[in-house]
Parts: structure tokens; sequence; C-alpha cells
């Protein structure tokens, strides 16, 4: 009889637990909005989220300026069309379940037409109450990277770029990735301040990865960078990453060389013509070792003559340099 109960009990236990919610992907109507979630149109962009929504708010006014950042960047060849789409989960778990890949902080899905992401421990530089983005650092490089740790508004300026840039630019090839994730994670960094939007500041997150391979020798030839497709880059991402951030970062930052405007030039010809050959071909035309072995030189120096904002960020990046370099 006591078995009976208890089996009971658990039936009635396990009946009363919410169901999974079934989230529908890309954008919704109202009747496809599930309980706990919310949906509204914030200028050109649909947000579905069961976050806290005065977060998402703060998501949605920097997603509108970074927006008019990609236009200034890459005038649209297409009708920009329905909203651009974003989904923000509360937590980390639940943007897991959805699908998302284990060691992504947010992606975009050009399948589903969405971008998704969860909310981190920051937003606009600002601790929040929200999941953890992994485990307590131990190594001096981790403990510098978790001085950068995920920023919401930087996970979503860098996937926006993706969100606007290939859905404008249309392309069934596989995308170069020193732009498309370079432009990312240049963009990562903007803020507003005093009701202006700020771009172009030091991604600091990569900054120590990319001194620390220029002082080794280790750094990849920006010949052979500028042709390499997504499976070229994501083999050796975490060097990658920096790299492409900071050949960008030069290549609009510096005096010189942003004058030569080589990523827009780039750009424009991989756009129409879908080829990443053809893109190197067009912007680096003519080009000899003499001609890379100038830019390389006058990349490093502008690399290493790089600070970190944070003094304290500054002196962990020394440490993490005299260790790998023993």
């Amino acid at each position: 009889m006591r078995r009976i109960c208890f089996l009971l009990l658990l039936l009635l236990s396990l009946a009363a637990q919410e169901a999974p919610v079934k989230l529908t992907k890309g954008d919704w109507r109202e009747d496809q909005v599930p309980p706990g979630w919310q949906r509204k149109v914030i200028g050109r962009y649909e947000f579905q989220s069961n976050a806290p929504w005065e977060h998402v708010e703060t998501v949605a006014r920097h997603m509108n300026s970074m927006l008019g950042a990609y236009k200034k960047f890459f005038t649209p060849v297409k009708q920009e069309g329905k909203a651009y789409v974003v989904k923000i989960f509360k937590d980390r778990d639940g943007f897991l379940k959805y699908g998302a890949p284990p060691g992504a902080g947010g992606y975009y899905s050009k399948q589903d037409g969405e971008m998704v992401g969860y909310m981190t421990a920051k937003i606009g530089g600002v601790a929040v109450a929200a999941a953890t983005t992994g485990d307590k650092p131990k190594s001096l490089r981790e403990r510098l990277a978790a001085k950068f740790s995920m920023d919401l508004l930087g996970v979503f300026a860098h996937e926006g770029w993706h969100q606007y840039f290939h859905k404008h630019c249309g392309s069934g090839v596989p995308f170069p990735s020193w732009c498309d994730e370079g432009i990312g994670e240049y963009f990562y960094g903007s803020r507003t301040e005093n009701s202006k939007l700020i771009t172009g500041k030091v991604n600091e997150y990569r900054l120590g990865t990319i001194k620390s391979a220029i002082r080794r020798g280790k750094t990849i030839p920006i010949k052979d960078l500028v042709g390499w497709d997504q499976s070229q880059y994501y083999a050796v991402a975490g060097l990658a990453y920096a790299e492409g951030w900071s050949l960008v970062h030069f290549l609009l930052q510096h005096p010189v060389w942003s004058r030569k405007k080589l990523i827009q030039t780039y750009m424009t010809a991989f756009v129409e013509q879908h080829s990443i050959a053809e893109a190197v071909e067009t912007a680096f035309k003519g080009w000899k070792d003499k001609d890379w072995d100038a830019l390389e030189k006058d990349w490093k120096a502008f690399t290493l003559s790089l600070k970190y904002e944070d003094t304290e960020a500054e002196a962990l990046a020394a440490e993490v340099e005299m260790e790998e370099g023993k």
C-alpha cells in the first residue's frame, strides 16, 4: 500500500512539473509566444526573451545603435525587409538546451534567421545577477581572460555584425573569416558614451594573445590569413581570432594604412565576386613580398604599442608573457 501511495505521489509530482517550453525558431507571431516569454519589436529588431525585460531593453538600445554602425561600415546591398530576430535566454542552461554550441556566449544562425544569446555576468561592463560563464580561473591566462569576462552587449555587437553582413551579402560560399570574425571582434567593445556610440576600442580580451604571439614569433603570416575560410580559422581559433581582430583594428585605426581602404575593397570584391581568392587578388593587386613585409612590420609595431585601459590587466598580461616565454 505504501509503495502504491509513493508511486501515486511521484506521478502527481511529475505531472505538476512545468512542461518543457517549445520555442519556434526565427520570428514569432503573437500566438507563438510561450509562457514566461515576451516578444517585442524595438526599432529594427524583434526581441524574444524570458530574461528581465529591463536588460533586454538595454540590449535593444545598443543593437539599434550598432545597426547604424554596421550600415556606415558596409552599405547594404539588399532591402532590409523583416526585423532582425534576437533571442535572449535568462540563463546559460536554457541557452544550451536550445541547441547552442557548448563553448559559445552567443551565435547567429543564418538557417534559422536569428541571433541567440543568454544573460551573461555583465551587460555593458556592469555586473548583473546572471549565469556564470565558466569555472573559476586558475592559470594566469585564465585570470587575465576573466578580467574581460563575457559581456552581453559585446557578444551581440559581434554576432549582430554576422547577422547583418550575412543577410545583405547573400553569398553561399565560405566567408573570409579574418574579415568576418575580425570585424565582429572590432565591434565587440563598442559602447555609448555621452549619448554617442564609440567603436574601435581596443579588444582587451584578445590583446594579450596577439602581443604574446608577436613577441614569440608565432603569428600567422598575414598573406595566408587573408585567404583563410572558416575551417582554417577555427583550427587555430584562439590565435586566429586575436590576429584577425588586431589586423582589422590596425587597418581601420592606423593613420597611414587606414587610408588605403583595404578592408572595404576586400569586402566589396567578395560580395561582388563570391570568392575569397578573388577578393584577395583585388584588394592586394600587384603586391610583392616587400609589400607584405611592410604590412607585417607596421601591423606588429602598431599592435605592440596598444595598451590596456586597466593597469592591473596590463601587469597581469606581462606576467602571462613571462610565463609563456619560459
